[in-house]
């Protein structure tokens, strides 16, 4: 049983690495999901017609290749959240057979080397509110965004560009995006023995994503028989708003206590993530995940506590280059205009944590952690002036000659987060914790300093 499992799993696990990009977001069902909120928000795929000769994709590629920087960085971190683990509690620690008992509560958001005993259960229940406000040093409430379209003679071969067009349109606006997410996470430990855990971790999550565009601007170029003809028009606005909620991405985890004594534990683990969760929705990252690590702890009334782990991801739907790299003369049945490419491994990295816990009496404990992930090889936004013909701005009362957007490149970042909070424990062991989570660096999606509240109870 457990072989065909583990051959169950394996399949899936590169069935899903070679998966090819789908999301198209001109057709159901897709159109109906938050990962097609942005492209919607733009109008670039609701106007495309208005704009130029309807059989071009050059608008959609620009629209899409921003959403997919945006939606790698949401799958990525919505998969590498962290969770409140089973370090509820008091330990015992033996010396020469004597039983000492510490009354540190352990740390929040990260693990500590001990276990939780032999036929000891451990259950608990966290809710966080993640409010994000900036992506790579950018705010959300003011992406700039541009694109151009063209409009070429029936009959053109080569490809319509600006340069055999008889007309081409370029539009400039700011996009306000806003993402929340609401999580409730439930863990559940069994101790199979003194030295090993089984973990179960189940995330439920709320998701809200919404964008708008205010007043665009187009600035049409039109080639007629006495000659090019700039001019600007202010464009309509736009906006997309939705919700999503359900069980997230789905962990299993294991921990073995590799090296025990009075004071100190050093313990091996790691934990395997299912794509559970309905990725282009937002719930889930829509990949498999493999996370090992080591930890470390020492027992004391203060208690320092370290981790380093690795993290693998598999291929993922929201890693999608499939509308950045087009081919306008290729049709397709599956992704028509554009040639289809196989879903990206979502970007993983090196993990870390360093902390301490310090039992200030015997019913509260203060934690804090240095939070660390790192992220390889992954899409990230910049911006930039596009160049267009000089064109006089009537509300500027001037000539523009380029204008503000948002492209891509690759690179690789971490992002540091600092984790403090208070754990009491009122009797026996019942324990409720308030954790404070600020990132310390403007890499990836940053959210507002996110507040989590707790209650466990091992027995």
């Amino acid at each position: 049983m457990k072989r065909c499992a583990l051959q169950l799993f394996l399949l899936a696990v590169f069935t899903s690495s070679a998966a090819w990009g789908q999301i198209d977001c001109t057709k159901a069902p897709a159109s109906a999901k938050l990962v097609c909120e942005f492209p919607v928000s733009t109008g670039v795929l609701t106007n495309g017609t208005a704009l130029g000769n309807p059989t071009q994709v050059s608008a959609q590629g620009d629209a899409t290749g921003v959403a997919t920087a945006l939606n790698v960085a949401i799958a990525t971190q919505l998969s590498q959240l962290p969770l409140a683990t089973a370090s509820a509690g008091t330990v015992v620690a033996y010396k020469n057979g004597v039983p000492e008992t510490f009354t540190n509560l352990g740390p929040i958001l990260v693990d500590r080397a001990q276990t939780v005993g032999y036929e000891k259960v451990f259950l608990g229940f966290t809710a966080s509110q993640y409010v994000f406000t900036d992506i790579d040093s950018q705010p959300l409430r003011k992406l700039p965004f541009s694109y151009y379209r063209t409009a070429c003679p029936t009959g053109t071969t080569g490809g319509c560009t600006p340069t055999n067009a008889v007309s081409t349109t370029y539009t400039s606006e700011i996009t306000s995006a806003s993402f929340v997410v609401n999580q409730f996470v439930v863990v559940a430990t069994v101790g199979m023995t003194s030295r090993l855990d089984i973990s179960l971790i189940v995330p439920i999550t709320r998701v809200s994503v919404g964008a708008a565009v205010a007043q665009p601007t187009s600035y049409n170029y039109v080639v007629s028989a006495t000659g090019p003809s700039p001019f600007e028009a202010p464009g309509p606005t736009s906006s997309s708003r939705g919700a999503a909620s359900g069980i997230g991405d789905v962990e299993f985890g294991g921990k073995y206590a590799l090296y025990v004594r009075e004071h100190t534990t050093l313990s091996a683990g790691s934990i395997f993530r299912t794509p559970s969760g309905a990725a282009l929705n937002f719930l889930g990252s829509g990949a498999w995940g493999f996370n090992p690590y080591l930890a470390f702890s020492y027992l004391w009334h203060v208690s320092p506590h370290a981790k380093i782990g690795y993290q693998w991801n598999t291929a993922s739907v929201l890693n999608n280059p499939t509308y950045i790299n087009q081919i306008n003369s290729v049709t397709t049945s599956l992704c028509g205009t554009v040639v289809c490419q196989p879903d990206k491994p979502l970007p993983g990295g090196l993990q870390y944590d360093v902390g301490a816990d310090w039992a200030a009496n015997k019913n509260l404990t203060v934690a804090a952690d240095l939070i660390g992930n790192q992220y390889l090889n992954t899409y990230r936004l910049f911006t930039s002036n596009t160049s267009i013909p000089p064109t006089y701005n009537s509300s500027l009362g001037k000539v523009v000659a380029s204008i503000p957007a948002t492209g891509l490149q690759s690179s690789s970042y971490s992002i540091s987060d600092l984790s403090t909070g208070v754990k009491w424990n009122p009797g026996k062991d019942l324990v409720f914790s308030a954790n404070v989570l600020t990132q310390l660096n403007n890499n990836g999606m940053r959210a507002r300093p996110t507040p989590l509240l707790g209650i466990a109870y091992k027995f």
